[in-house]
């Protein structure tokens, strides 16, 4: 057993509280309370001193930006330290706006930390992730806001509630910490192998790719001195000539392509993300959208089926932008030849250790991790020329594959997306498809893989399934037909979906079952007999409010359609000053204020609106025409309530026939 404790704090102006439990026994809890009714400050310093001394790691979620940092200071001034204190540093964090400036680097921490937000890269802001938010995604009994607000100066009755909330958010962190002890005890088994240097217990797959990678390449080539100081070495880039990063081997015989290659020949971009404007080539009714990030094309709608004539096959580039880097010499420029020679060392490593030990998916992540560092500003491998040219050349590989694939008599490109192509092809002529495969594959020197479907129902290129010819493989589901049956599942197929929105997978079951085994969506939801197959989650920031009919519900409210019940709304502030008239549209700020001080806040024609209308709060309605029932207590829902001919109405819309 991974040997822990799990931990939250809540701080209020009176009222200081942390609970915490052994890893993976919730019921062994413990409650310290600092406020005016009792003080277990000297017993909490004791047990944290414990902690210290035998070095046992505390989990938390967050606790790197806010729970360690509190308590740090009191652990470093116990004497000094009171509820007051304590809570002086709790908005000291929160009004400073700085995710970094208060965190307790590794070398000054008293006491080993685990952060399940950082594991799993929940402080990138795209893939944001709160508590509530996991505790919907891991269908907790209980979905519970903080009972009272925060700075609220709490009656002794409050503070039992605040315990009581305390408590069930270190249960529901403990419940994802037991899911994440996979991912806990790859990072002890890197540290274990001396694969990686640093706070690698709190690294997300990304940041352990890089430092492997910085390891491997050392601190000589990483890093430089300047006035002393200790600084990243970088490439920085005025501007990207493509005629300076596509490779001399890529050319193109059909008229579209060779327009498309010459236009990327003639790019100058200053900027690496959304720069491209809408650019297309269309062959054979087919047609192929380019950008910085990568290439995509889809037919629309469509159902396709393997038969004894037509094959359904898919193939994938292995390894796409580390084999692109490789094979061809790229590096960041700052970095050199010795980047090359490291990432050769790299793939070598891998290859010496089997598929599931640490070491291997240690350097599987330190292959895959130089391209999308390569375009982060804060990393020692940013040159944004390397990742344009690990993109702009890939897609343009493929669109090589494609051009000579489209010669093969019947084939027709089904879709193309970063790395891959899928197509169908009569049987007949598979082989000479095969031979254009290898032949580009000795160009280019990348590997080929296959796969085979034996059908394929396709929305778009983002949102289809693919039932594959081996039936022991479980139908690739992407996009709006993505589901999760467990919390488990989650982890195992798709770390990175925690941080999404997993409402209502009987929807996705529904239209799954339809196309592939000819459920009626009917049949399958009446069947359904799991409340949290039909739950969803509904999400309000700190400024708005969220309402059922009048009410005001929680911040982030689970609920699901219901016969009885309110309107689900957000209600959010108004743009400007509440009850102030608009102002017109082109009217330059000094103007503005000009007539402003003349009229104070009376309408004026030259300034406002000509329909004099006023901000207010904006509100949205969701599910419009449907009413909703709350459930954030699971044992809430009501079977007789539920609406289930809107989950019917809803998966008949995935349906592709």
């Amino acid at each position: 057993m991974f040997n822990a404790v799990v931990y939250d704090i809540e701080t209020f102006p009176n009222a200081f509280t942390l609970s915490a439990c052994t890893f993976g026994n919730p019921s062994d809890m413990f409650v310290w309370e600092i406020s005016d009714r009792r003080n277990d400050l000297p017993s909490l310093i004791q047990w944290l001193e414990y902690l210290r001394h035998y070095q046992t790691p505390m989990i938390g979620y967050n606790n790197l930006g806010f729970d360690y940092p509190v308590i740090h200071d009191a652990m470093l001034s116990p004497g000094t330290t009171t509820v007051g204190t304590l809570f002086a540093k709790s908005q000291q964090i929160i009004n400073s706006g700085d995710r970094f400036g208060s965190q307790i680097w590794e070398r000054d921490r008293l006491i080993p930390q685990i952060d399940l937000y950082k594991i799993h890269h929940f402080d990138n802001m795209a893939k944001k992730q709160s508590l509530k938010g996991l505790q919907f995604n891991m269908r907790s009994p209980s979905v519970e806001d903080m009972p009272v607000e925060h700075g609220t100066f709490l009656t002794s009755a409050q503070i039992d509630m605040l315990i009581a909330y305390n408590k069930h958010d270190v249960l529901e962190t403990d419940r994802f910490a037991a899911i994440s002890l996979t991912n806990m005890e790859f990072r002890q088994g890197l540290l274990a192998a001396k694969i990686v240097s640093g706070d690698v217990l709190n690294f997300n797959d990304t940041k352990i790719g890089e430092r492997i990678f910085e390891d491997r390449l050392g601190a000589e080539v990483t890093h430089t001195r300047v006035n002393g100081r200790r600084e990243k070495r970088q490439t920085l880039r005025p501007f990207i000539r493509f005629a300076d990063i596509i490779f001399p081997y890529v050319t193109f015989e059909h008229p579209e392509f060779q327009r498309i290659h010459q236009w990327m020949q003639e790019q100058v971009i200053t900027e690496t993300k959304g720069v491209f404007p809408d650019v297309s080539a269309t062959i054979n009714g087919f047609t192929f959208d380019f950008g910085t990030g990568g290439i995509h094309g889809s037919v629309s709608r469509k159902v396709y089926t393997a038969d004894e004539q037509y094959a359904l096959i898919d193939i994938d580039v292995a390894s796409l932008y580390p084999n692109i880097a490789i094979q061809n010499g790229l590096y960041p420029e700052h970095l050199g030849q010795r980047f090359v020679e490291v990432f050769k060392e790299i793939i070598a490593e891998r290859k010496k250790h089997k598929k599931g030990t640490v070491e291997n998916a240690g350097w599987k992540l330190a292959a895959n991790g130089p391209y999308g560092k390569s375009n982060d500003a804060f990393s020692t491998l940013y040159d944004p020329q390397y990742t344009m040219a690990t993109t702009i050349n890939g897609q343009l590989m493929l669109c090589m594959l494609a051009e000579r694939l489209l010669k093969v008599p019947t084939l027709e490109i089904i879709q193309i997306n970063t790395d891959g192509i899928t197509y169908r092809i009569h049987r007949d002529y598979i082989a000479y498809a095969k031979i254009i495969e290898a032949d580009w594959q000795k160009l280019t020197k990348l590997e080929l893989e296959e796969a085979r479907y034996r059908r394929m129902f396709i929305r778009d290129v983002n949102n289809y399934i693919g039932e594959y010819e081996d039936a022991s493989k479980p139908p690739k589901l992407k996009g709006a037909y993505v589901y999760y049956d467990t919390p488990e599942q989650i982890s195992n197929a798709s770390p990175s979906a925690w941080y999404k929105d997993l409402s209502s997978p009987i929807i996705q079951k529904a239209a799954e079952a339809a196309m592939l085994r000819g459920i009626s969506p009917q049949a399958f939801i009446y069947a359904s007999h799991d409340p949290f197959e039909f739950m969803l989650r509904a999400k309000a920031t700190t400024a708005d409010r969220l309402l059922i009919g009048d009410r005001q519900v929680q911040k982030i409210t689970r609920y699901y359609i219901a016969k009885q019940g309110g309107q689900l709304r957000i209600v959010r502030p108004p743009t400007g000053t509440p009850g102030a008239f608009k102002r017109k549209n082109g009217i330059p700020e000094h103007l503005f204020i000009e007539v402003s001080r003349e009229v104070g806040s009376a309408w004026d024609a030259r300034i406002h609106t000509g329909n004099k209308s006023v901000h207010k709060d904006r509100e949205t309605t969701y599910h419009a025409g449907h009413v909703v029932a709350e459930c954030n207590v699971a044992s809430h829902f009501d079977w007789t309530n539920l609406n289930r001919e809107w989950y019917v109405a809803e998966a008949l819309k995935l349906i592709i026939a």
